[in-house]
């Protein structure tokens, strides 16, 4: 029986010596094949880092193959980028932040010789596209899978702009990923579907980008034994990456997001912690179930979320279109939303929403023509203390004009609602090269109103 033990044993030692050695001989020659690629041309790299074990291995292999080159040899940019929806998991954004600082200082001693070269950059979402604005702003129903407004806003656009700005200063550049083909079979069908024949890269949907994917015929096993045998040049510890893996029952993370071919998040992946397109967030419900107790007012929010989005007493009779049907969150619930986040914050003790979403919040229910609430005396209510809201005096003018607006029309009894409405459809063919339509649009909105008003 002890034999049996020990030869049961020593087989499974012999087996993880030949899958170290397998993967020390990979990944040598993914080192070589970057090294190659690196000094083939002058385009810029763009390395997507979203702090996963996917873009942490391609990193480490980077930063070994650019680190044996001649210092003389490296002549061109290397970007290492990263998103933040300001909606992300807590625990993944401590870390990834911290990994980025790290990558910053040692990628800064590989380009001793042109520090400017190295560059490394976190986007966030432009502030009219933020969750919260769009949710609390807008009263946009929490995304589904049939509505997903979240990703292009939040993670294609602000990745797709920095690239974009890169190709634009370059002509051309090199996008650089940790897809790989075992992730999924239609993963591997994407890859193959951009590959160019007899090259390394393969064509991106951005103009004049091209993505490289030094790691796309690892295994997920083959990527783990590689992070856990192998030093992290920019002093991190990935026994912390394994361990923030385990606590969420050894999932994959939210990839860096740059176009709709790249899988975004939802099953049980990391990604932002209001996410109502999954049905059960279970990275953080096992991440709770490992100790993080603190996250449990994060998912019953989110789950509250998730319950009134197709709550009719709760949206709008009309969309923000103006076309008839199921239309955005009402200003009660909207005002009811932000009431429970604040008080959230004081539970999780973290900042959840920013002043400038707040402001804009203010500026975009003063836009829908709803003055009966203020974000400024909400928060007062319940942080017990007074925020000073920028723009306040625009949000005051545009109530003023509101009022004037009212007055005009009750002297000639007419409906302010409807001449708002005409307004805001003005407003929207602004920037339309061919504003024929707005006529069509207008008598579209006045008929709906004459009808509903039995005129």
């Amino acid at each position: 029986m002890l034999n049996d033990t020990v030869k049961t044993a020593s087989f499974q030692q012999d087996e993880t010596d030949i899958l170290r050695a397998r993967v020390t001989h990979e990944t040598e020659k993914i080192i070589h094949e970057i090294q190659s690629q690196y000094l083939e041309d002058s385009l810029p790299w763009i390395i997507g880092f979203s702090g996963g074990k996917d873009s942490t291995a391609v990193l480490q292999l980077i930063f070994y193959a650019l680190s044996e080159l001649n210092p003389s040899e490296l002549k061109k940019e290397v970007h290492v980028l990263s998103n933040d929806t300001l909606v992300e998991n807590p625990n993944v954004v401590r870390f990834l932040d911290s990994q980025l600082q790290r990558i910053e200082e040692a990628g800064k001693k590989v380009f001793f010789h042109n520090p400017s070269l190295f560059h490394v950059a976190k986007v966030t979402p432009k502030l009219e596209d933020t969750f919260w604005l769009n949710l609390i702003g807008k009263g946009y129903p929490s995304p589904n899978r049939w509505f997903r407004w979240c990703t292009e806003r939040m993670k294609i656009n602000p990745t797709s702009n920095y690239i974009l700005n890169t190709v634009n200063r370059h002509g051309k550049a090199i996008i650089v990923l940790g897809t790989r083909k075992a992730e999924s079979g239609n993963r591997a069908a994407s890859m193959k579907q951009y590959e160019i024949p007899g090259v390394r890269l393969r064509k991106h949907t951005l103009p004049n980008a091209y993505v490289f994917a030094p790691i796309a015929e690892m295994t997920t096993q083959e990527v783990w034994v590689y992070l856990i045998n192998t030093k992290n040049p920019w002093g991190a510890d990935n026994q912390d990456l394994l361990g923030l893996y385990r606590s969420a029952s050894d999932i994959m993370e939210c990839p860096l997001v740059i176009d709709d071919t790249t899988p975004s998040c939802g099953n049980s992946r990391f990604g932002c912690w209001v996410c109502t397109v999954v049905d059960r967030d279970r990275s953080m419900s096992n991440m709770i179930m490992n100790g993080e107790d603190w996250m449990q007012p994060l998912i019953r929010f989110r789950d509250w979320l998730y319950e009134i989005r197709d709550n009719t007493e709760m949206r709008e009779k009309r969309r923000r279109t103006g076309q008839d049907g199921i239309g955005p969150f009402t200003m009660d619930t909207r005002k009811e939303i932000l009431e429970r986040l604040l008080r959230l914050e004081g539970e999780v003790k973290q900042e959840l929403i920013t002043i400038q979403e707040l402001a804009a919040i203010q500026g975009q229910w003063n836009y829908d023509g709803n003055f009966r609430f203020s974000v400024s005396e909400i928060y007062t209510k319940i942080k017990g203390k007074k925020i000073m809201i920028p723009a306040s005096q625009l949000s005051e003018r545009r109530r003023e004009e509101f009022e004037i607006l009212e007055e005009v029309c009750h002297d000639h009894e007419i409906d302010p609602t409807h001449i708002k409405e005409l307004m805001e459809l003005e407003r929207e063919h602004l920037s339309f090269l061919r504003r024929h339509n707005i006529f069509e649009d207008m008598k579209i909105k006045i008929e709906r109103f004459v009808k509903n008003n039995d005129f």
